[in-house]
């Protein structure tokens, strides 16, 4: 959720990104990067495009453009506006779309192919069935369409998409990241199964000099923020059904909610009605923060109501590097990190029966948050970086492309 901001702890110049990597560019002469948007690139993936430049002579970014091409590109990264079609029911359209990914492989002759996220997996491998490439990166955030089923013709689409990541990881010259190891499980139990060929990274890599520890805030009535896309998929409704519930207890009780809504997704909310519910709470609605520390500055807890898992959500760590209590559901991604009663407390996924009494015994308990939020920051020290994530790609690139002997 970092945006574009002023300060030059901020700046996005691609020696930002990589200062204090050390360079390899002989590792690796192109790297092309499929990713569904400018947006998550910058909000989630921004340290790996760091990484990637550290390791390659040349990345190319192929996204759907939101109107952020322009700050891929102030990281010395060159951007390929793709049209995907994600809204579109027609097949043609859908077919379309891979034949241009293929073009675009053709033209570009990249040494290794970067896939992330569920549907960029998809479409870029029915795209590499067209135009071969030399290496293939499949970059697991979540289970996606790999991993949620409902009706017959997503069971259908599902057991397609697992297939053809089963092939392409046969046919070699493949490797697979994951962010948790839950993902890994539930894609083995599918039948996917990388072999050695894996590297388990603990989401996007915080920076916990930039994240720093937060003292408690001096807030007279706890602060609960959420971050992240504002949609029933991340369990906002139920949130602000627990949040009702509280209210009705007589417990004072403020949430910030922190993100975007697209009121043409049926899974969104429109504005009037955030405005109205985040009001109704003592809150209020932000649709983007440039600065996510100001966030958590403000707040006491970190809820993140999830009904699927999502891999690691960027929000969760950036929290815990703030040394924030983290109220989240039982799902993969955050489930991987908190430990109940630890780092932060977990409960069912569309329970805001659960998620109220959670929300109160946080909410009453200063001392308890502030020891569960400096249990967060310990264990994002212990595997959850900058540091950690760069080794763990720059040893998959290695292993991938043969040169372990590079340091």
């Amino acid at each position: 959720m970092i945006g574009a901001v002023g300060r030059r702890n901020w700046q996005n110049t691609a020696e930002d990104l990589t200062a204090g990597m050390g360079s390899f560019p002989d590792l690796c002469r192109k790297i092309l990067l499929f990713i569904a948007s400018d947006a998550e690139a910058l909000s989630r993936f921004r340290p790996m495009l760091g990484v990637l430049a550290s390791c390659a002579r040349e990345v190319v970014v192929v996204t759907r453009s939101t109107g952020r091409l322009a700050e891929i590109e102030a990281l010395g990264i060159r951007t390929i506006d793709f049209d995907d079609h994600r809204l579109s029911s027609n097949p043609a359209n859908k077919a379309a779309s891979v034949w241009q990914l293929a073009r675009i492989i053709e033209a570009e002759e990249p040494e290794v192919v970067h896939l992330v996220g569920s549907r960029p997996i998809v479409m870029g491998g029915l795209a590499l069935r067209l135009q071969r490439a030399p290496h293939v990166v499949l970059h697991v955030t979540g289970p996606g369409p790999l991993g949620v089923v409902s009706g017959r013709l997503s069971r259908v689409a599902h057991g397609a998409a697992l297939r053809l990541v089963a092939t392409m990881l046969r046919e070699g010259g493949c490797y697979m990241l994951v962010e948790t190891p839950t993902d890994l499980a539930l894609l083995r139990a599918e039948g996917v199964d990388p072999g050695a060929r894996f590297a388990i990274l603990g989401g996007s890599g915080v920076d916990p000099q930039i994240f720093a520890a937060l003292p408690p805030t001096a807030n007279a009535a706890p602060v609960a923020a959420f971050v992240g896309s504002i949609n029933t998929r991340n369990g906002v409704d139920v949130l602000f059904q627990a949040c009702d519930r509280v209210a009705g207890r007589g417990l004072a009780l403020a949430v910030e909610l922190y993100g975007e809504s697209d009121a043409t997704d049926p899974d969104d909310f429109d504005a009037p009605a955030l405005d109205a519910w985040a009001a109704r709470s003592g809150g209020a609605w932000h649709d983007r923060v440039g600065d996510v520390r100001k966030v958590w500055r403000r707040a006491d807890i970190c809820v993140l109501p999830a009904r699927h898992g999502g891999g690691m959500p960027r929000a969760l760590l950036e929290a815990a590097a703030c040394a924030r209590p983290l109220l989240v559901t039982d799902v993969s991604g955050p489930r991987d990190f908190v430990r109940d009663g630890v780092e932060g407390l977990v409960v069912p996924p569309g329970d805001p029966a659960a998620l109220a009494d959670a929300l109160q015994h946080l909410a009453r308990d200063a001392d308890l948050r502030e020891r569960m939020g400096e249990a967060a920051r310990l264990r994002l020290l212990h595997g959850y970086t900058h540091t950690h994530l760069r080794e763990a790609v720059r040893a998959a690139y290695q292993s991938l492309l043969g040169k372990k002997g590079l340091r």
